[in-house]
């Protein structure tokens, strides 16, 4: 058990200090008490388990026996900042019992009691997650650094960026003028929003660029590739152009109907010899540089095979001579180089989307928007699991129908087609599947849809589906390429995930940390009052008809910290698994609330009302929602100054949020709620814990429960217009099956 002999003295221990003691040790991070020397004065159960040891051992310890060797140098000059600067927060260190490091963010604080105890307190938590998140993004950007061909992102004028072999191939570096050879083609392709593509020589090897303007036109992305050997190839042919029956690759010589030659490679490829017809395949094309032209140059496949073939008139000779390059490779080249721009522009768009978005919402719809552009689609959307109820829920969309949204907002990942992308993680592409086709595709307006799992590891968190008005047929590579980039988005979601799961830790810490200096304080005080006050009754006569007032209040400030405990406890349990729900009969939990209420202010004069149609009605909670109606009659007994406390609660039954919900309203005649409060009230941990002192938490607490139904909590004038003569809660749950 925590020692609070600087919070009380030791012949004070309460059944309040002992729930103060279960509220310390339950704080979800770690919390130290030292001594300017370094001396470990208390730590909570979080601490231990961070660094594996005992609280006996701990207590017999100092702060720098547990921290790196590195760090430990580090602190004392900490301390000196926190003193100066009223409080720190830095990253650092700890070393576990096991000899294992533990990365944790510290927050380092004096605090002085009355005037002669003199102590740090400290909170640690485990960042071990968000550094391993952080290293798999610094991952994906050294993709583009460490590529072996010359990557480049610039303007018109300047380079933005460049990976490490464009930094030694052209000798520049970020912020560098842009090189020569590409300023003409930069510019133009930027003026004109096309690609341009050119070759040129450096350092004695060939290469060849294809300058991609960003849409917008204030950059472009310049991706290179390497075609020396393909030029030497190319010098090998012309040389064995020259003696034809040697060059491996197809040579003809036809006249107005027959093969006057061809060698060993022709004979082979086009099924000839000389006095051959010509080939049916070559006798348009022949025909039209008999007529139109000098030269024909096209492309031709011939057993899986592609060829170049150049066609043109031999001068002074009745004859056509057809030469053909097998260019199978430089177009398997060409293709990998133009997927690899593409995936490459993706992964950009990812990055840029995941540094500029601050929550997930905002990042899924950048990279929506940007794989839409990207694909020449047309609209799309993102689902996100929910593995509670085995379902997934359309966050954000572009250009989606009414009715789909209206039919397709949430939808069961159990049943096809949506359990081979959610349960099976396959992705579907229209023509796959032709349930998909028919009804989704039809509803969506679409003719064309991809919808592509978003993996995180092993584990499907969602899905992204785009579509297009026109007929598309996916290839293979396109298939491969959205499966890449569902993986990176699964990546980035989930660090961002995580992010905001431990900003929320921080943040209902800290909430955590209000609420035992400034609530448990408060009871305290209000119990250390009433006692002293009542040992002073206790000697005059004519004051101890006032103690039992006293005694009252004593109870009720142990009831007040009874309730703030369980919230807490409640609140802590949602938080790190989430509520299962199930039916629930309200009527009853409402009634067993009203009695707790009255047991709670036996001296109060308080007349609860129930207004209901229904004897029994079934909605979707669980064990919670008596937490929700004690902590909303508490509030409304709590903030009232009247002799007579009116609550009247009214129950009827609403279709909203297109679903049956049971509507319960709070009625007081309480002190009421400013406008400018009504919302901050109810607001999240973040907002509120500023601003909502006392039993703040309990509303916030019936929120966090609200949320966790799916249903919906606000607050109104009870007599419109004038907050002054009490308030309204009022909350939507759904109806039960």
């Amino acid at each position: 058990m925590p020692n609070v002999e600087f919070i009380k003295e030791e012949n004070s221990e309460t059944v309040s200090s002992k729930k103060f003691n279960a509220i310390f040790d339950n704080i979800s991070e770690a919390v130290l008490l030292f001594s300017f020397q370094g001396q470990i004065i208390e730590v909570n159960n979080t601490a231990c388990k961070l660094v594996n040891y005992s609280r006996e051992t701990l207590l017999g310890m100092t702060l720098f026996d547990i921290l790196s060797p590195e760090f430990a140098s580090k602190m004392p000059e900490s301390i000196k900042e926190s003193v100066k600067s009223k409080g720190k927060k830095f990253e650092s260190v700890f070393i576990r019992q096991d000899g294992q490091a533990v990365p944790v963010e510290m927050f380092l604080k004096i605090i002085e009691l009355n005037n002669s105890n003199v102590f740090f307190f400290a909170t640690a938590q485990d960042i071990n997650d968000r550094k391993e998140m952080s290293k798999k993004l610094n991952s994906l950007e050294s993709i583009t650094l460490r590529n072996p061909n010359p990557i480049l992102r610039v303007d018109k004028s300047s380079v933005l960026f460049c990976n490490y072999i464009a930094q030694r191939l052209f000798n520049t570096q970020q912020g560098k003028t842009l090189p020569d050879f590409l300023h003409q083609s930069v510019n133009n392709a930027m003026s004109t929003n096309s690609d341009i593509g050119l070759e040129i020589k450096l350092n004695n090897r060939f290469y060849f660029f294809n300058v991609i303007p960003e849409e917008g036109g204030n950059s472009a992305n310049v991706y290179g590739i390497d075609i020396t050997e393909r030029r030497k190839a190319e010098k090998v042919i012309n040389y064995l152009a020259k003696f034809p029956s040697e060059n491996p690759n197809p040579i003809l010589w036809v006249s107005k109907d027959s093969v006057l030659y061809a060698n060993n490679a022709g004979e082979e490829l086009f099924k000839v010899k000389k006095g051959s017809t010509i080939p049916k395949i070559l006798d348009t094309f022949i025909k039209e540089v008999r007529t139109d032209k000098e030269f024909l140059e096209i492309e031709v496949e011939f057993d899986e095979r592609i060829y170049l073939l150049n066609i043109s008139k031999v001068k002074n000779q009745e004859y056509i001579s057809i030469q053909g390059i097998d260019i199978s490779e430089r177009k398997k080249a060409e293709k990998v180089l133009k997927d690899y721009s593409l995936r490459m522009e993706f992964l950009n768009h990812i990055i840029l989307a995941g540094n500029r978005a601050n929550n997930i919402k905002s990042l899924l719809e950048e990279i929506l928007i940007s794989t839409i552009e990207l694909m020449n689609f047309d609209g799309g959307g993102f689902y996100l699991v929910n593995d509670v109820n085995f379902t997934a829920e359309l966050v954000c969309s572009h250009n989606l129908t009414a009715e789909f949204l209206d039919k397709t907002k949430v939808v069961n990942i159990n049943k096809i087609p949506y359990r081979n992308i959610f349960i099976e993680g396959e992705p579907l592409f229209i023509g796959d599947y032709p349930l998909l086709n028919i009804n989704q595709s039809q509803m969506s307006g679409f003719l064309s849809v991809a919808s592509l799992p978003l993996f995180s590891k092993n584990k499907i968190i969602g899905s992204l589906n785009i579509g297009s008005i026109n007929q598309h047929n996916f290839s293979t590579e396109e298939k491969e390429m959205l499966k890449f980039v569902g993986k990176e988005i699964g990546t980035l979601v989930i660090k961002m995930q995580t992010e905001e799961a431990l900003r929320d830790a921080r943040n209902i810490t800290e909430f955590y940390r209000d609420l035992v200096v400034h609530d448990i304080n408060n009871i305290f005080s209000n119990i250390s009052t009433s006692l002293e006050l009542i040992s002073l009754f206790q000697r005059k006569k004519e004051e101890m008809e006032k103690i039992p007032e006293l005694m009252d209040i004593i109870k009720e400030q142990i009831i007040r910290g009874s309730k703030l405990v369980s919230n807490i406890r409640n609140l802590s349990k949602i938080s790190d698994s989430g509520i299962d729900l199930e039916s629930i009969e309200a009527i009853q939990v409402l009634n067993d609330a009203i009695k707790f209420i009255q047991v709670s202010f036996p001296n109060i004069n308080i007349n609860i009302q129930i207004e209901s149609k229904f004897k029994k009605v079934f909605i979707q909670a669980n064990e919670y929602l008596l937490d929700v109606f004690e902590n909303i009659l508490f509030n409304a007994v709590k903030y009232n100054d009247k002799p007579i406390i009116e609550i009247q609660i009214r129950i009827s039954k609403n279709k909203e949020m297109g679903r049956n919900c049971l509507k319960i309203q709070f009625l007081d005649n309480g002190i009421g709620i400013p406008d400018n409060r009504k919302e901050r009230i109810l607001s999240n941990v973040s907002e509120g814990k500023k601003r909502v002192k006392g039993m703040g938490i309990g509303l916030y607490t019936v929120n966090k429960i609200i949320k966790n139904y799916k249903g919906k909590i606000w607050v109104e004038d009870r007599i419109k217009g004038d907050p002054t003569l009490g308030s309204n809660f009022i909350i939507l749950i759904a109806l039960g099956v």
